[in-house]
């Protein structure tokens, strides 16, 4: 086969893998463009009117870009051009800005038509026309609302409305929307549901509008009058208003402008298909003064269900009372389903009955997992260091019921060991650690504390009840709150080291607030840690370090901590869809329930505070940009020089710094032990504050199975570090955190990972390279990109040679799901 046979062979494969079969009509190349005229329209606004203009296109002339590596931009099914369609678009376009106020609108369609390049070795074919649309728009001036008034027949629908007036979606001088008159009327159908009106909707009320100009309607004899009256018409013509009217309109059933009140109350706490209230022989009832309760079997305590209930006997009857009462219910946890009916009682009139039928759901749930971390790193001879691979079994049984109060508790067991392949010694030891630990947590549906004056949600609702409007505290105000209390026992060997006990107890609750922040207050954090059983060898390193002597002793820790977290406003535009969210920890030991005199001599004193944010940017369904920023700095307190070793931060593995192995990184510019050597070095590295910022560019790569198995791959980079908040040893210490030093001893690498994505489980492997090294702060800022090539990759990555290279460079971890 020639030269230029081969060349036609392969343009034809790059050709029919590149190209579907493309229709014989022109078809669609380019995206749609929107061209403003004669607008005064600032950049906002326009921004604003093209994201909604271009979703009015019909679908037939709708086209799809596939980016790739941000340049590469590939037409999807390419459509045939119609200019039916087109014409379709122009029209939603223009009852869209209508919508949006702008009623003498209009929108202008033009097709541009382009021909491609013929391709040579298609003797017969013939060149491609590709279509391009522009929609030219010409917005008009905006009509604005001039007043807005209320005619709603009844006196108390009235003063409803005036009253809340302040709250309405509908504000003068700005332009009059389809969605702010329907955001009214759904406003206002709220309010009077809340009065009484359950069956009032949205189909009987109407916005009326009048946008006559009273100049045309009043001429004037006098001259100079009626040309003043006429300078107003050129002005209304000029910056158009309307008049708004809200009215309500009299229904066929007149019992929907009634008002009615709650008669009695059922409660079927373990409904079955077919209960109904006239079958009471299936049932054990029970009569409290507002409620009804029946059951077959009594599964909760009927004050729990009195407590969660906000509909009163003889109360007006609220909407917000009914959705109160179906979201308390609900997330208890105790029902699969919460249904709850209205039924008129046909013996007194205006006044209704309330069903509510609760399907139990399963009470206890175990289950059991598995977590597997796998780090590649070291000196082959270094002192707890090497390839360690770790493995960790849980079990666990949930409780959704405890007592009958809908307390939850969890039993938590963990059975964890942790191999190092390169053994230390003959005689060491191949397994580095285990640890066996048992946990149990409980949730109680409700509040448990001592005072509300303690509580600093009642501090933040006096704060914002008297600075802020009542729809600002609606807005931020907090729902019911979960008491917690947790303990937990735990046990470690680190063999040829120490052994650890640790006991943890915390009490505390946590909240959410009506826009979904999540508030988490501990009223009591303690923690006891024994360190025992330390050998001479580790006696040794502590001694040669003394940083490691004031972290790693026998310490107790106990006073309070809070966190906060928040997922921030979604941002949207046409090109991705950006999802955030906030955390703040803040803990302490020594200033609160510190101050009493217990266990004295292990006692440590100090303030930490740690702030995450996470970022993911959907650019389509295959595609997204992921990223965290992680502060976090601890700050000894009185006669301490550092945190407890368990307070500590740490980063490298799995899920931190991933070119290094787990707690390899740091502190500061701290040097690597000597590869191949036995000495006193210790590979734990903690410190007292932490930087650290991680990005991934997540992407799809391949279906293995269906749409059970997906293959997925992650480029990603890492940068950060640990330092030291108070020197460790007297002169300098490159172990220590100081701003001039901040950007030599920062770390940094980059790799890429394969994700198998088994819809409920993501195995992770991750292929880290240190292009930024803290150790070497001291030449070129610790710049030093790894000695590796496509030809030697495969032996620097896996053969036993380079495990002194590997030690300096490299990491290779596994984990379960994302990292973050």
């Amino acid at each position: 086969m020639n030269k230029t046979k081969l060349k036609y062979f392969f343009a034809l494969i790059l050709f029919a893998n590149s190209c579907k079969v493309l229709p014989t009509k022109p078809y669609l190349a380019n995206e749609a463009k929107i061209e403003f005229v004669n607008s005064n329209l600032t950049k906002n606004e326009k921004n604003g009117l093209i994201t909604k203009l271009l979703l009015q296109q019909d679908d037939s002339v709708k086209v799809t870009i596939n980016d790739k590596l941000f340049v590469i931009h590939t037409l999807v099914d390419p459509i045939a051009y119609d200019s039916t369609f087109a014409k379709s678009s122009s029209r939603n376009m223009v009852a869209c800005l209508h919508h949006l106020g702008y009623y003498k609108a209009s929108v202008k369609d033009t097709a541009i038509f382009t021909k491609s390049k013929q391709f040579r070795f298609l003797k017969k074919s013939k060149p491609l026309t590709k279509v391009g649309l522009k929609y030219f728009v010409n917005t008009g001036v905006a009509t604005k609302i001039d007043t807005l008034t209320y005619r709603l027949r009844n006196q108390e629908f009235q003063n409803i409305a005036i009253n809340s007036k302040s709250e309405s979606f509908i504000k003068t001088k700005t332009a009059v929307t389809k969605v702010a008159i329907l955001s009214e009327i759904a406003r206002l159908v709220d309010s009077f549901r809340n009065n009484g009106y359950y069956k009032l909707s949205a189909s009987e009320l109407r916005m009326r509008g009048d946008s006559s100009v009273e100049a045309l309607t009043n001429l004037s004899d006098d001259p100079f009058e009626q040309l003043e009256l006429l300078n107003e018409v050129q002005k209304k013509r000029d910056s158009p208003t309307i008049k708004l009217a809200l009215v309500v309109i009299k229904p066929e059933d007149t019992t929907k402008l009634n008002k009615y009140f709650i008669n009695k109350i059922f409660v079927l706490s373990d409904y079955r298909q077919g209960d109904n209230l006239g079958n009471l022989k299936y049932h054990t009832a029970q009569k409290s003064n507002d409620f009804l309760h029946l059951f077959h079997q009594q599964l909760v305590k009927t004050d729990l269900l009195e407590r969660n209930i906000t509909l009163k006997q003889g109360d007006v009857y609220r909407q917000r009372d009914f959705y109160n009462t179906l979201n308390n219910l609900t997330k208890l946890s105790v029902w699969q389903n919460v249904n709850i009916r209205l039924v008129e009682n046909i013996d007194f009139e205006n006044k209704v009955d309330i069903i509510i039928e609760l399907i139990p759901s399963k009470k206890l749930t175990p289950a059991a997992s598995l977590d597997i971390n796998y780090s590649a790193a070291g000196a082959n001879n270094n002192v707890v260091s090497g390839n360690l691979f770790g493995t960790a079994i849980n079990f666990s049984l949930d409780n959704k019921n405890f007592a009958k109060e809908a307390i939850k508790m969890s039993h938590n067991l963990r059975f964890g060991i942790e191999f190092n392949s390169k053994q230390r010694t003959n005689s060491s030891n191949s397994i580095q650690s285990n640890e066996a630990s048992y946990s149990n947590n409980i949730v109680v549906p409700r509040l448990l504390i001592p005072t509300k004056y303690i509580d600093p949600r009642y501090w933040y609702y006096r704060l914002i009840r008297d600075n802020g409007s009542k729809k600002y505290l609606q807005k931020y105000s907090t729902e019911k709150a979960e008491t917690f209390i947790n303990t937990n026992f735990a046990y470690a060997n680190r063999f040829d080291l120490f052994n650890l006990q640790t006991i943890g107890l915390s009490y505390g609750y946590k909240s959410k607030t009506a826009r979904g922040d999540i508030f988490t207050f501990k009223f009591l954090n303690a923690e006891f840690s024994n360190l025992y059983n330390q050998t001479p060898f580790f006696e040794s390193i502590l001694n040669s370090n003394p940083f490691l002597r004031y972290s790693y002793n026998t310490s107790f820790t106990t006073g309070m901590g809070a966190s906060y977290y928040r997922n921030l406003p979604t941002k949207l535009n046409k090109k991705y869809k950006k999802e955030r969210n906030i955390k703040f920890n803040l803990e302490e030991s020594g200033l609160t329930w510190g101050l009493l005199p217990i266990l004295k001599n292990y006692k440590r004193n100090f303030v930490k505070l740690d702030a995450e944010y996470k970022s993911t940017k959907i650019l389509d369904l295959k595609n997204s940009i992921n990223s965290r920023v992680f502060l976090g700095i601890g700050i000894p307190l009185k006669k301490d020089d550092a945190l407890p070793f368990f307070k500590q931060f740490a980063a490298g593995g799995s899920n931190s710094m991933r070119g290094w192995p787990i707690r390899g990184i740091g502190r500061g510019g701290q040097k690597l032990a000597a590869f191949g050597t036995n000495i006193n070095s210790f590979n734990d590295r903690t410190g007292d504050l932490q930087l650290e910022f991680n990005w991934e560019w997540r992407h799809h790569l391949v279906k293995i199975y269906k749409d059970f198995i997906t293959l997925k791959g992650a480029v990603f980079a890492d940068a950060g570090n640990i330092w030291n908040v108070k020197n460790s040893q007297v002169g300098n210490d490159n172990t220590n955190f100081e701003v001039k030093n901040l950007y030599k001893q920062i770390g940094l690498s980059a790799g890429y990972g394969f994700r198998f994505d088994f819809q409920y489980l993501v195995l992770r492997t991750d292929f880290g390279f240190r292009f930024k090294r803290p150790e070497t702060s001291d030449v070129n800022n610790g710049w030093k990109s790894p000695d590796i090539s496509f030809a030697d990759a495969f032996s620097k990555i896996f053969k036993k040679e380079f495990r002194e290279w590997r030690y300096e460079n490299y990491n290779f971890s596994i984990g379960i799901n994302y990292p973050f």
